[in-house]
């Protein structure tokens, strides 16, 4: 008579860490199929994701990322790895970018201020020589300008440079009077003016056309 509690917990030969179903009592042997479609089975669950926002490998997570920021793949197996969702993948990028972003625009506006500094040292010869025309600068511009073109060209060296070129070859500034003469539009020329290809970056051509539409306008104004 066969013992069914053997101390190795085995029955006719049956291993005690095998489950029953993959045992055969009649031949004695485990059931292999059974083994490799439960193991098949067991590893196609282990690969699936937790849910719909759980991608299936850390190349799958759908980000948006803002300024500043680049996809980082270290960072995204780490988070794969601890089985992090889309939405709380998406939100470490966004609180990087929440710390990150003030940081970097107080660099860059401090980078900014000492670039447009030196930019004014070299061009008017030096600090004091700046400081000491900066009042014409300002009482040309204020009476000659839009009060938003004046504010937006004081605010860059390129800016106050074009506005002290502007002074010296006496431009006529944008007219706080709309006035309508025959063989020019000041309208047209204010928007002109307003372009960023005049007071900003000095394009020669709109340059010039400002100029000669005011020659028109004023002939003796422009020099």
């Amino acid at each position: 008579m066969i013992n069914n509690d053997s101390p190795d917990g085995a029955q006719n030969g049956q291993p005690s860490w095998l489950p029953r179903k993959f045992w055969d009592e009649r031949t004695g042997q485990p059931r292999t199929e059974e083994l490799s479609r439960s193991y098949q089975e067991l590893e196609r669950k282990s690969r699936a994701p937790l849910s719909s926002d759980h991608p299936l490998t850390a190349r799958d997570y759908k980000l948006e990322l803002q300024e500043l920021l680049e996809l980082d793949d270290n960072v995204n197996d780490q988070m794969f790895a601890k089985g992090f969702s889309n939405t709380q993948a998406q939100l470490v990028y966004d609180l990087a970018h929440e710390k990150l972003a003030p940081i970097f625009h107080d660099y860059q506006r401090q980078a900014d201020e000492q670039r447009d500094s030196a930019d004014l040292v070299s061009h008017f010869g030096s600090q004091e020589r700046f400081m000491a025309i900066r009042p014409q600068l300002k009482a040309w511009g204020e009476s000659n300008l839009d009060r938003h073109v004046f504010d937006t060209l004081s605010g860059t060296s390129k800016g106050v440079i074009a506005l002290h070129g502007m002074m010296q070859n006496r431009e006529p500034g944008l007219s706080r009077e709309s006035t309508n003469i025959s063989g020019a539009n000041e309208k047209e020329l204010r928007a002109m003016m307003n372009d960023p290809k005049y007071w900003r970056d000095r394009d020669p051509a709109a340059v010039s056309r400002v100029k000669e539409g005011f020659k028109s306008l004023y002939p003796e104004g422009v020099v």
